[in-house]
């Protein structure tokens, strides 16, 4: 049997999966749990406590909570920010939750990819998981049924009130994650369509593209979190499901045109793509950004110029925020840590500023000469 633990900012606590990789542990549980049951995601919606990553919790947020749903919760709060689990039981769990983005094997992840926000919470769940009895992971005859029906009885389990909340039909095709696309389904898309569906398949896995058309598309979805650059993406990261819808909308794509849909031209709409494109676009309220589209939009000096010091700096920063950048500074972290959309999965010293497509590039030069010439030292951080 297993647990998994992660805990210590210096290498403490227990670590399972030492020098294993994220194929050979994934390729583990697949082999096991292959005849499990079919996956309820449509029946349990998002987070077992969605505010865990933004806000501070109390011991009233965790009253009646059982073991397994404290050791969820703890779990949760680094399946948010990308890493993968040893445990069968665990893993299938969150591979159902449409948030979910595996990156980072456990010898790969770090507790400091947490905020301190995160930090303390994912402790405070251990205590009380260790108060209550510990849970134990992977026994024969485990259940979901317990967690679905604590989703079913709060916020969390309900699609209006989850702000993590996607609607279905914010992508061309919903189910190419879980269900082999019929010739019927392919065969009425159009050109475009069938380019963006298959890339919507590497996209749900985090990819970021080249293409500014690809690109910007994605980002419109609040689903998406781009992290994966294209040199560094595997099908390893993609199910057989996902291996082989892949190939038939590539197969239907270059059937119509020997070049397939060259992205990038001069006049690409979105609008011709289905219904699908999301309406807004982005992730969060309105009000958790300071340029809600400055991944899109090139900024004004003059919208700029009403800022503070320190807005300008934080509009700066939530560029790289958007693209899961993990800041160094405690204040960055504490701040984008209380933004629903915020995902922390990118180190900095594995981001790239090739990430950024051209607009975000000429938003992030023109919020820093704002900044430094309002002052010369810029704003000073913590």
């Amino acid at each position: 049997m297993r647990r998994d633990f992660v805990r210590g900012r210096s290498g403490g606590g227990r670590r399972w999966a030492a020098g294993l990789s994220l194929s050979a542990f994934l390729l583990l549980w697949v082999i096991l749990f292959a005849a499990a049951k079919p996956s309820r995601a449509d029946e349990a919606y998002g987070f077992i406590l969605p505010q865990s990553g933004s806000q501070y919790l109390t011991q009233d947020d965790l009253a009646g909570m059982t073991p397994q749903l404290l050791c969820y919760a703890r779990n949760e709060i680094f399946a948010r920010n990308g890493r993968t689990f040893l445990s069968p039981e665990l893993q299938m769990y969150f591979d159902d939750r449409y948030w979910y983005t595996p990156l980072y094997s456990p010898e790969q992840f770090s507790f400091d990819m947490l905020s301190s926000i995160e930090q303390a919470n994912a402790d405070l769940l251990l205590a009380a998981e260790e108060a209550a009895g510990l849970y134990e992971t992977d026994l024969e005859g485990f259940s979901y049924e317990p967690v679905y029906a604590y989703l079913a009885q709060g916020s969390a389990g309900t699609a209006g009130e989850d702000p993590y909340y996607t609607d279905p039909d914010s992508y061309v095709f919903y189910g190419s994650d879980q269900q082999l696309l019929t010739e019927e389904e392919i065969a009425s898309l159009s050109l475009q369509e069938l380019c963006y569906a298959r890339n919507e398949i590497y996209a749900r896995r985090g990819m970021v593209f080249w293409s500014m058309e690809l690109q910007d598309f994605f980002d419109q979805k609040n689903w998406y979190w781009g992290s994966v650059l294209p040199g560094d993406f595997s099908d390893e990261l993609l199910s057989e499901t996902e291996r082989a819808n892949a190939q038939a909308l590539q197969a239907r794509e270059y059937a119509l045109s020997p070049s397939g849909y060259i992205t990038d031209q001069p006049g690409y709409r979105y609008a011709d793509v289905g219904s699908y494109a999301a309406s807004g676009g982005g992730t969060g309220q309105w009000d958790e950004y300071i340029f809600r589209d400055s991944n899109i939009r090139y900024l004004t000096r003059e919208e700029i110029s009403r800022l503070s010091l320190q807005q300008m700096n934080y509009a700066r920063n939530e560029i790289y925020a958007r693209r899961g950048y993990i800041f160094q500074s405690q204040e960055l972290r504490d701040y984008f840590s209380s933004r629903s959309w915020y995902r922390p999965t990118i180190p900095s010293s594995q981001f790239s500023d090739s990430m950024f497509n051209e607009v975000e590039q000429a938003n992030i030069r023109l919020l820093k000469e704002c900044e430094y010439e309002l002052d010369p030292n810029g704003y000073p951080l913590y």
